[in-house]
């Protein structure tokens, strides 16, 4: 097993790191457990609604946080994760603003372009948490280890790409992950006929515009990438029926903005 020091070189390095079986307890069973049922009570009860959600199509949508998703992170509180976060990232807990959210590949798409989580300027750490075995046709992240080290437009990462490692976050339930959220990613298909859930937690270094989070009684999905808007509408239905053209949109947004 490698201690912290190993840790932080692979952080430091790839990006990204996984913690084995930190969350395999039965506390923690029981509110993952508890999450699933909330996710799919809803998406089967507000199903007409969440169709109408940015990023329905593509099969990707985020979560507004519950009480439930909390009772995790105090959990992880309790098995000293700050501890592991100073470590890695040389800033305490207490440094951090912490969000929490979730994302939910839908079955049969969630197969998406690579991108950045946010500007290179701004730095977050996200702790991502499966609730239940995320196997490799569960739609799983993948990842380009390394990609965070350096700001790179999006078509020269298409070039450098094609000769780079990628990396699936194959997971067991009660494993975890840190990542940067600057490293290229994307989700992969799920090709399996459930919800593939993640609970997020998003720590960004402090900042005086932070707005406090509502914490919802029951979990509840919202938007992810694409908005509600027809700019957005149209770029998500080309991202999904026309993948060539879309891809080349963003290839020339970013000469563009170079």
């Amino acid at each position: 097993m490698l201690n912290l020091e190993e840790k932080k070189l692979l952080f430091d390095k790839n990006g990204f790191i996984i913690l084995k079986n930190l969350l395999n307890n039965k506390n923690s069973f029981i509110h993952f457990n508890q999450v699933k049922n909330d996710i799919i009570k809803e998406y089967d009860l507000n199903y007409s609604e969440i169709k109408k959600l940015g990023g329905f199509l593509t099969g990707n949508l985020n979560l507004k946080p519950s009480k439930e998703i909390v009772k995790i992170w105090e959990i992880l509180k309790e098995l000293k994760i700050s501890e592991t976060i100073k470590e890695l990232t040389n800033k305490s807990l207490d440094q951090y603003d912490i969000r929490f959210a979730g994302n939910v590949s839908l079955p049969s798409k969630g197969d998406q372009f690579y991108h950045t989580d946010g500007p290179k300027s701004v730095r977050k750490i996200l702790i991502g948490v499966p609730i239940e075995d995320l196997n490799e046709i569960d739609g799983p992240t993948e990842l380009v280890p390394g990609s965070h080290k350096q700001r790179i437009s999006y078509w020269k990462f298409h070039i450098k790409k094609l000769f780079k490692k990628k990396v699936k976050l194959v997971l067991d339930k009660g494993d975890i992950f840190i990542r940067e959220s600057y490293i290229w990613h994307k989700g992969t298909k799920n090709r399996s006929k459930k919800l593939r859930i993640i609970i997020l937690f998003v720590l960004s270094e402090k900042s005086k515009d932070y707005v406090k989070q509502d914490i919802l009684d029951s979990i509840k999905f919202e938007d992810n990438m694409f908005k509600i808007s027809i700019n957005d509408k149209v770029r998500e239905i080309m991202s999904v029926y026309l993948p060539f053209f879309y891809f080349f949109y963003k290839v020339l947004v970013s000469f563009i903005k170079k």
